[in-house]
């Protein structure tokens, strides 16, 4: 078993703004986040409170953070908080 401490997430720029039904504003953005042992990056959106907040796209390390909520693990990534992480273009990646 492997000992997975961060997740690779890609920002991809697309993100939506409104007002909650309680009135309050919120900013949702949409990334792909590379899990452990699946072979395709699976699509998710975060939330900031507002447009500016939302990273910048491309593609981050994100620490996991790990904790109990009534009775069960949960397991959050923020990519606000993720570190950039240099990639090569696909078209670099099959010369």
């Amino acid at each position: 078993m492997s000992n997975v401490n961060a997740i690779t997430v890609e920002v991809t720029g697309v993100h939506r703004s409104g007002t909650s039904g309680k009135g309050n504003p919120y900013c949702m953005y949409t990334c792909f986040v590379h899990l452990p042992n699946i072979p395709y990056p699976q699509q998710a959106d975060f939330y900031a409170a507002t447009p500016s907040e939302v990273p910048q796209p491309g593609t981050y390390e994100c620490d996991i953070k790990g904790s109990i909520k009534d009775g069960r693990a949960v397991f959050e990534i923020d990519p606000r908080q993720g570190r950039r992480v240099n990639t090569q273009p696909a078209q670099a990646k099959a010369s």
